[in-house]
């Protein structure tokens, strides 16, 4: 089950940033409200399959511009781990349930 609330860290250039993410699901629909490094503030709709999710976005990102993301995640008991592929480049961020 990935419901929940978690909190995200990961290390980038600039050092470690901290994020949240909120996960709620509805049958095989998953609701994300996430407040992350590089994505920024974002609510978006995606699906969820066992412990796996993927949701998909885009928006503007000072200073970056436009930025389109696909966040693929694994929740392993209060454990995440989400994979962030956008078009200026790729990072993984880690967390846990809250």
């Amino acid at each position: 089950m990935v419901d929940g609330t978690y909190k995200l860290k990961v290390d980038v250039l600039i050092g470690r940033r901290y994020g949240k993410i909120v996960l709620r699901t509805e049958d095989d629909v998953l609701y994300a409200d996430i407040n992350a490094p590089i994505i920024g503030r974002q609510k978006v709709k995606g699906t969820v399959d066992g412990d796996s999710f993927v949701v998909k976005g885009s928006g503007m990102v000072f200073p970056l511009g436009m930025l389109r993301y696909t966040l693929s995640g694994e929740v392993e008991g209060d454990n995440i781990t989400v994979k962030c592929r956008t078009n200026k480049g790729n990072l993984t961020l880690k967390g846990q349930r809250v």
